[in-house]
Order: structure tokens, then C-alpha cells, then sequence
């Protein structure tokens, strides 16, 4: 065996070993739509026949053509399974706290709990059977894009070796391979679609090369849809070769065979789409299902989607709330930008071109098709939707890379992507992916014992507080307070805790809270032992709209969902720990802003009368805008007093004036002084409650809120709570 294989076969050998890595490490049914793929598994072991596209109950990928989940359920059909095809797990509500964030905090959409936890017994075999066979689809894709890099180079096979790598030791294709996911699979027909492409260059056509792409292609459209545009490079080929040639025949005889030998394989599954949804493509009820919109009008979606798409075509795992440090992104992009830098240096071989040209084609398609998706759905800007392509743009890079080094050292590029690529994977398993979904360690006896601020306080017979640490005494808004509680194990119990950490004002208002299921959500107390003692950091994220200056405490307790909080021995709910000062931030106004409305108008600061009333009470509100840009329309500011579910106890709603003068004559950089009173209802119940402001036009939507970063945070800021009490 030449040292080229050898190599190769170490590097599918480490992909291998990372993808059953990362899909021992990632719980079932967090990776992104994983339980609705395995739905999609279980439908056909067990009815035998193809789900049908429904708004009702919970639901499979019924849209997604049948090869994958029929491969799925062949190699998982014997394991016998207890839970219903369309049985919902229980779901962890604090997921998406802080979503974009690299932490530990919340990252499971689901509590491991019951089948969950049993990872080769029933559900959970099934599960790990698919994702294994995904693993083998993956390795398969890998080996055909090293084969796409050896055409290209047929005498350099270290350059073929990098472009392997970029694929088997991207992130996010090593965790949808640990997955049950169409995606990978997806990859490798892209990967093989090429590859006879590039030997249909190089050889030119016959009958052979016609029947093996019809039969790559109706494949391919039996695993995903978007598949379906492997047609323009496949085109693209027949097209330089018949140019070069001068010989058109071959083009019309290789379309003729493509096309019938493709419609035998998958004709069957556009004619079930229309006879159920009266679309071939059955589209036409996934955007009725999945909040599709017209394409016309929404490049807005393009702009603020690409960090995302980017992203997470390297790496954001689960539901895009496990990304990677944002240094990686970065880098890759450098990376890439150096490639294409690559280009520009002149001098390939006419038949190297070709390949690139048809290559290039296949990038650009399949980066054209996802961007119309993200115009038409809001889910679009997902990465994983440009594997196909990801083995043509690897090679692509590897290349643009080769040519900016002299020829020499080449040699040892693609030994150097290799294990930078290694690099990332490791970094992503063991420093971002494991440690989301690990269950928190537990104490030894010598830690139980020096504890920091000892307290011994039981809630029910569940569990004892041991002691806390909190961070800071001092902070200002937008900032956060870590309180650590030590938390040790009592009993068994059937039901899902939760533990809240409440920042209280010594006025009798909420400042900032956060709650959370046990074990930052990784350790549910149905799986408690008793006797277990173990430590959690809660961070309590004080908003941005705080008010301030003010006092707070820390108060921490246990609770059941819906239901009522444990109480401690002395009958206390609720335990107060230490003081926090929030300080006010530097700035003009008071508690200073930077809520960006539609770019045109900026709230820089805000005010309150009072922040605990009565029902039926007034708060005074006093607002501070801040023209940015001539405004085009005369807006309406709105302030509401909301309650838990969103109904409103207190409205103002009036056009937004400097004496006279509305908003399109203000002057920019003008600051603004609006005085709002917000009379409660007198029926309004004791509570907290948000205050929201915002601004719209008179009769239009509501001004966006625009982040920094240029993405929308919604069309409301929400201000300081206020407290209504009874005395």
C-alpha cells in the first residue's frame, strides 16, 4: 500500500472514530429535527407505509423523500420499542436562554430522562443504530470527495487529502453524522454525482457514465429535495464536453437516459406528492405547515441570515444553540478568503479548468438554492442545506490555497489542513459539545464539608441547599451576578424540579431572574440519587433596561412547575442570600439606552414615577428619543403594562411629538422628551409585570429593534418591572 493510502486510510479511520464520538456524546433527539427524522424511521417499521404531511399532533419529516428513513428502519426494524411512533419526550422550556451564547447553561432541548437515558435498549438503540449508519453513509461521502481530489490531481494526492479533510473534520458534518439526519447522505450524492461528472470530462460519454448518473440522480432525489439541482452540473458537464468536441448527440442521448432512467427510480414519489398535495414536490404544504412566505420582498432575510448560515455550516450544534467560539468562524472565513486570493494567480492546464468550472457550478448552485430557501422559509439559513456542495468547495479551497505556495512545499498543505481540521473536531467535541450536554460532577465528602456560606436548609424532603457563592456585590445593567448553589440529593421523586434565582429590589420589585431545571437542565431530579451533592452556576443576566441605581438581594427555592414552591422546614418558600448594589451607568440620561428602532429613531434613556402601585394606580413613564436619520413617516409611540401572558393592564398608545412637531420634522441627532401615563386597570391582580414600549406608524407594523450586529430583536424593548401589590 502507497503512502497515499495509507494516509487516507488513517484519516477515514480518525473520522470514523470522531463521528461515533460525537454521537455517544450528543443525547437522542438533540441534534437539529433528530426525533422527527426518527419518526419518519419509525412510521415505516411500524405501519409500514409512508407518513403523510399533517398540522396535527406531532410530526415527522413527512415532506423528505423515503431512501434515508427506509435504510433506517431496515437496519433498526427488529428492536423492540415500548413508546408510540409519535410520542413527545418531556421538553426542557429554558433551551434557548441565552441561544447564541458558548456555555453549559441550558443547550438540551429535552430532559434526559426515562428511554432517553437508555441509550441501547429500545428508542434509544434504534436511534444509535441509525446514527451509526449514518456514520458509514459519511465515511462513504468522504472517500468520494478524496476520489474527486485524486481526478483533479492525479499527482497530488496530498492536495486530495486536505480536501478530504475539510470534509470528515468539519463540525457540523461530524455531528450530523453522529445523527439521524438526510443531510450527510445528502453530501455523499453530491460527492458522487461530481465524481462521474469529472470522469464524464475526461473520458467522454457512453452509455455506462449515462445509466450510473441517471441512476445517482433519481437516488438523489429520493433522499432530499433540494437534490434536484445536481441537474445543472450535470448538464454543465455534457455541455463542455459536447463544446469541446463538437459532437451535440451525446448530450441529447445522455439527457434522455438520465431523465428515464431517473423518473423510473423516483418518478413514483412526485407522482404520491401530487395525487395527496397536488404539487410533484409536496412544497406547497410544507410552507403551509412551516410558516413559508413569498420570496418577493424578503431580502432582508438574506442580509441578517448569512453570520448564521456561515456559521453554522462549520459548526452550531443541535438547534443552533451550541455554536463554537466565534474566533473559529473567523478564521475558517480567512481561510477561505486566502483561497479565493488563490485564483487570481494565472496558469492551470485547459483540463484542470474544466474541472473547476465544474466544480465552481455546483458551489454556486446549491449557495443559490439555499438562499432562495431563506427567502421563502424562516428556518432557511441553515448550513447543513449546502453539503451537497461542501465536497466541491472543499477541493475548491484546498486548490485556491495550492497556489499561492510555491510548488515544493505544496506537497505538505494538505498534511496541514489535515490536522487543523483534526484540531477544530477535537476542540468542538471535547470543549463545546461534550461539556453542554455532560451531567454536572458530583461532590466528594471533603468538598461537602467546606462549603462557602453553609446554610442547611432542606425544601421538602427533596433536596438540601448546602451553601451558595455569588460573584459580585456590585454591577451595572447588562452585566451578570453567578450564584453557585451547593445542592445536595434527599429522596427519589417522580416529578421535574425546577430552582429559580431571583434578584429582588429592596423596593419589592423583580430585577432579573433566572430558572432552570437542576444540573443547568443536564440533571433532572427524576434521576436523582439520594445522598448526591453537586454544584450549579446560575447566571443572572441583570437587562440592559434595569433600572437604576438600586438595591437587590439574591433569592433562590425549588419548585414544581405549574404548581407550588417547596417549602423548608421553618415554612420559608424561599431563601434570601446576599445583597447586590446595581449601579447606574454612565451616560446623560437616565437609565441610559441604545434600542435601535428601524435605524431611524433611538431610545437613550428612560424614566419611572414609581415602580410598585395599586390597581387602578398611575405610573408615570418618561421616555427619551433620540432622532438618528430624517424620518420618512410620522410614528406612534406605545408603552403597555403586560401581564404573565402577554395581556395588557395599562396602554398608551399616541403619535410621538416635540411639542408640535411629529417625527418627520425632527431634526437629527434631536433629543426627545415623551411623558406617558400608564393608568392600571383597577382589576389588575398582584404581581410583576413588564412595560413595553416601541413605536409604529399610523397605520403600519411596528418599528424593528435592531441589534448591533444588524439582526432584529424583535419590535419591543421591554423596560423595568414594576410590582402591583395590595395593601
Amino acid at each position: 500500500m502507497d503512502r497515499s493510502r495509507i494516509s487516507f486510510a488513517v484519516l477515514l479511520t480518525a473520522y470514523v472514530a470522531l463521528a461515533l464520538a460525537y454521537s455517544l456524546v450528543t443525547p437522542i433527539y438533540e441534534p437539529t429535527d433528530e426525533i422527527r427524522h426518527v419518526r419518519y424511521v419509525r412510521h415505516l417499521t411500524v405501519y409500514g407505509g409512508l407518513p403523510v404531511q399533517s398540522g396535527e399532533g406531532p410530526r415527522a419529516q413527512s415532506h423528505h423523500p423515503p431512501l434515508y428513513y427506509a435504510l433506517g428502519a431496515l437496519v433498526s426494524g427488529r428492536v423492540p420499542v415500548d413508546q408510540d411512533v409519535y410520542y413527545e419526550p418531556v421538553r426542557n422550556p429554558h433551551w434557548t436562554d441565552r441561544h447564541d451564547e458558548v456555555s453549559v447553561d441550558n443547550k438540551n432541548q429535552y430532559l434526559i430522562t426515562g428511554p432517553e437515558r437508555f441509550r441501547f435498549t429500545g428508542i434509544g438503540l434504534v436511534v444509535y443504530l441509525v446514527r451509526w449508519m449514518t456514520v458509514l453513509l459519511g465515511a462513504v461521502a468522504v472517500g468520494l470527495t478524496y476520489r474527486l481530489g485524486r481526478d483533479v490531481w492525479p499527482t497530488q494526492p496530498a492536495l486530495a487529502l486536505g480536501g478530504a479533510a475539510l470534509v470528515a473534520f468539519n463540525p457540523q458534518f461530524l455531528h450530523l453524522s453522529g445523527a439521524v439526519s438526510n443531510d450527510v447522505p445528502a453530501a455523499l450524492w453530491g460527492a458522487a454525482v461530481l465524481l462521474v461528472c469529472l470522469r464524464l470530462l475526461r473520458r467522454g460519454p457512453d452509455l455506462r457514465i449515462d445509466l450510473t448518473l441517471g441512476a445517482l440522480y433519481g437516488l438523489a432525489l429520493l433522499t432530499k429535495l433540494h437534490l434536484a439541482a445536481l441537474v445543472v452540473p450535470i448538464v454543465v458537464a455534457y455541455a463542455i464536453r459536447a463544446w469541446s468536441s463538437r459532437e451535440w448527440r451525446s448530450l441529447v442521448r445522455g439527457g434522455a437516459v438520465i431523465l428515464t432512467v431517473a423518473t423510473l427510480i423516483s418518478g413514483w414519489w412526485f407522482w404520491r406528492n401530487h395525487v395527496l398535495y397536488g404539487d410533484p414536490t409536496g412544497m406547497t404544504k410544507v410552507s403551509e405547515l412551516w410558516a413559508g412566505r413569498p420570496a418577493a420582498g424578503n431580502w432582508w432575510a438574506l442580509r441578517q441570515g448569512l453570520p448564521y448560515l456561515w456559521n453554522s455550516l462549520w459548526g452550531r450544534f443541535g438547534y443552533g444553540q451550541l455554536p463554537l467560539h466565534q474566533p473559529v468562524y473567523q478564521g475558517v472565513l480567512v481561510l477561505c478568503a486566502l483561497a479565493l486570493v488563490g485564483y487570481l494567480v494565472h496558469g492551470s492546464d485547459r483540463l484542470l479548468v474544466r474541472s473547476l468550472v465544474l466544480l465552481g457550478t455546483t458551489t454556486v448552485v446549491f449557495v443559490l438554492v439555499v438562499f432562495y430557501y431563506m427567502l421563502i422559509q424562516p428556518a432557511g439559513a441553515m448550513g447543513r442545506f449546502l453539503f451537497p456542495a461542501l465536497p466541491a468547495f472543499s477541493v475548491l479551497v484546498i486548490y485556491g490555497l495550492s497556489r499561492l505556495l510555491p510548488g515544493r512545499i505544496t506537497s505538505y498543505l494538505g498534511v496541514g489542513v489535515s490536522v487543523s481540521a483534526l484540531t477544530l473536531a477535537v476542540y468542538a467535541l471535547v470543549g463545546v459539545l461534550g461539556p453542554a450536554f455532560a451531567s454536572p460532577r458530583s461532590m466528594s465528602a471533603s468538598k461537602i464539608r467546606s462549603v462557602p456560606n453553609p446554610i442547611d436548609a432542606e425544601f421538602g424532603d427533596v433536596v438540601r441547599l448546602l451553601g451558595y457563592e455569588v460573584t459580585s456585590d456590585r454591577v451595572v445593567p447588562g452585566e451578570m451576578v453567578e450564584v453557585t448553589l451547593y445542592w445536595q440529593v434527599l429522596s427519589r421523586t417522580d416529578h421535574h424540579h425546577a430552582v429559580f434565582v431571583h434578584l429582588l429590589s429592596d423596593v419589592g420589585t423583580m430585577i432579573a431572574q433566572r430558572d432552570s431545571y437542576p444540573g443547568l437542565g443536564r440533571y433532572p431530579t427524576t434521576t436523582w440519587e439520594p445522598g448526591v451533592a453537586f454544584a450549579d452556576t446560575y447566571r443572572v443576566h441583570v437587562p440592559q433596561t434595569a433600572y437604576s441605581p438600586d438595591t437587590g438581594y439574591v433569592q433562590v427555592g425549588f419548585y414544581l412547575p405549574g404548581g407550588q414552591r417547596l417549602t423548608t422546614d421553618d415554612g420559608r418558600d424561599a431563601i434570601r442570600l446576599t445583597s447586590v448594589e446595581i449601579d447606574s451607568p454612565a451616560g446623560e440620561f437616565p437609565n441610559p439606552q441604545e434600542a435601535n428602532f428601524g435605524r431611524e429613531i433611538e431610545l437613550i434613556g428612560y424614566e419611572l414615577d414609581r415602580r410598585v402601585v395599586q390597581p387602578g394606580d398611575a405610573v408615570g413613564l418618561t421616555l427619551y428619543w433620540r432622532g438618528l436619520v430624517p424620518a420618512e413617516v410620522d410614528y406612534r409611540g406605545f408603552a403597555h403594562v403586560l401581564g404573565a401572558e402577554n395581556q395588557l393592564w395599562a396602554i398608551s398608545n399616541t403619535p410621538l411629538l416635540e411639542g408640535s412637531s411629529a417625527t418627520s420634522q425632527w431634526r437629527v441627532g434631536q433629543v426627545v422628551t415623551d411623558t406617558r401615563i400608564l393608568s392600571l386597570d383597577p382589576a389588575t391582580p398582584p404581581g410583576f409585570y413588564d412595560i413595553e414600549v416601541g413605536l409604529h406608524s399610523e397605520d403600519g407594523p411596528r418599528l424593528p429593534v435592531i441589534a448591533q450586529g444588524g439582526h432584529h430583536l424583535g419590535s419591543r424593548v421591554l423596560l423595568s418591572k414594576i410590582r402591583v401589590a395590595i395593601e
